[in-house]
């Protein structure tokens, strides 16, 4: 007997429900098992070495460890306008915190297009340097000499002290004798070719300063007696480091002077590297490797945490190639810092270096000679005691030529004006008229010309962001 039409279609409507309901849940066990795949933890920990007693302009290695197979990518993201992203298996990274604060720590690792996502409140605490003064002394050879002279150093310097209503007194130290670069200028860039702390100027080498600062003492109390910041560079035969007895020795040196220095806290003393040498000029990439190895130990936790008034510019990292095994030039000067063609022997930063770390160099100085404004100092978080409306950030590209993009981020809404500056002080053209605007992320274009459209020659210039009344600067370089 056939059956009833309605009895057919109540079975179908029935199969079609079920089947319905048995995709649902299939679908449904699928987004179960994704959400608990895409929601399964890659990151184990995070910390930071040194533990504690981190000062602004200290190395910190950020660390972290993985659970299971190695992370495909790891960024980081240090909240004080920096971040990187570290490599497949990779399991540490290194940053220099220039200002006192608490920074929180965002990280985000990837493993076959899964993520795992970690905010750490307040995760690095970075103290203020002790504020020792406003007079500075920076001995150096050529390479220095270059480098201020090129980048204009000292007018970065005291135009950025002077955005923080500060003051420098900027002296610097050439050879003593036996050169035409000789004797002590002054913060007007007179040089006084009659003027030295002492022949001891002359060397300015691990031994050598140690003769400065711990045997020959007159030039060393004519120093502290002047200045209340203490500037001083190796120079190029620190490059090349021979044996692994020369680079004990030099460790030790340094050891000694730091001694002297924890006698004396109420200086500051800023330690650069010497610059690396060129291929030829070096005698081989095992002793560039000790060079290496020198400054990245004075910048370490292991010779500077600890002592608030010694503080360590790597130079060499920022001139020399990578330390890549497979490069015979690696740890020696970049072949875009050169100076000359092939062959030639000269381990001068060329131009274009000198351009471009300059800045950074005397941003550097800056930073470590103004005071330091926080508040909190102690059991709680440190805090900036100034909040400002907005933040000028770097540009980019930079050095540029022609164009280049300046970014700045308004913190609240506000009145905003955006101006260029030379070096000397001198105005060169207003990019932003006093306009009012919201809060979030703003660029401008610059094309590197003046208020009347003329293009500008090569050289290091001052932007500078004044919203509700705070002024914020940094130097672009313009490369022709």
């Amino acid at each position: 007997m056939p059956t009833p039409r309605v009895g057919r279609c109540m079975g179908e409507i029935n199969l079609m429900n079920r089947n319905r309901l048995l995709a649902l849940a299939c679908l449904w066990a699928c987004l179960i098992t994704s959400a608990a795949f895409a929601l399964q933890d890659i990151i184990d920990d995070v910390w930071h070495l040194p533990a504690d007693m981190i000062h602004s302009g200290d190395r910190v290695t950020v660390a972290w460890s993985i659970l299971g197979a190695p992370a495909d990518s790891v960024r980081i993201d240090f909240n004080d306008g920096f971040a990187l992203t570290a490599g497949p298996g990779e399991t540490s990274a290194e940053h220099v915190y220039l200002d006192p604060g608490a920074y929180d720590l965002d990280l985000t690792a990837w493993r076959d297009g899964v993520s795992d996502s970690r905010r750490l409140r307040e995760f690095t605490r970075v103290e203020p340097r002790p504020y020792c003064g406003n007079n500075m002394m920076f001995l150096h050879h050529s390479t220095g000499r270059y480098i201020l002279r090129d980048a204009g150093v000292r007018s970065i310097v005291e135009s950025e002290i002077g955005a923080k209503n500060g003051s420098v007194r900027f002296w610097d130290h050439d050879y003593h004798s036996g050169n035409i670069f000789t004797g002590i200028i002054d913060p007007d860039s007179t040089v006084h070719k009659t003027w030295s702390y002492g022949w001891q100027a002359n060397y300015i080498t691990p031994a050598g300063y140690q003769t400065i600062f711990c045997t020959d003492v007159a030039f060393r109390d004519s120093l502290f007696s002047r200045h209340d910041v203490i500037a001083f560079k190796n120079d190029h035969s620190t490059g090349d480091i021979a044996t692994d007895a020369q680079l004990a020795e030099y460790k030790q040196l340094a050891l000694e002077i730091r001694d002297v220095f924890d006698a004396h806290p109420e200086k500051l003393f800023i330690y650069l590297s010497g610059p690396p040498r060129r291929p030829e000029d070096s005698r081989g990439p095992g002793q560039a490797d000790r060079a290496r190895e020198f400054y990245r130990w004075l910048g370490s936790p292991e010779y500077v945490n600890g002592h608030p008034n010694l503080v360590f510019f790597d130079l060499f990292d920022l001139l020399a190639s990578a330390d890549d095994p497979a490069d015979p030039e690696r740890n020696m000067l970049r072949p875009e810092y050169r100076v000359g063609s092939d062959g030639s022997t000269d381990s001068h930063p060329n131009t274009l270096a000198n351009v471009t770390i300059g800045p950074i160099l005397a941003d550097f100085f800056s930073r470590m000679i103004t005071p330091q404004q926080t508040t909190g100092v102690g059991d709680g978080p440190l805090v900036p005691a100034l909040s400002p409306t907005a933040s000028l950030l770097p540009n980019a590209p930079n050095p540029f030529n022609p164009i280049t993009v300046l970014r700045y981020e308004m913190h609240r809404p506000g009145l905003v004006s955006l101006q260029v500056f030379d070096l000397s002080g001198r105005r060169i053209r207003v990019i932003l008229e006093p306009t009012h605007q919201d809060a979030g992320m703003h660029t401008i274009r610059w094309d590197g010309r003046d208020g009347q459209g003329r293009a500008l020659p090569s050289g290091v210039y001052i932007t500078k962001l004044d919203a509700g009344g705070g002024i914020d600067s940094r130097r672009v370089t313009l490369v022709r």
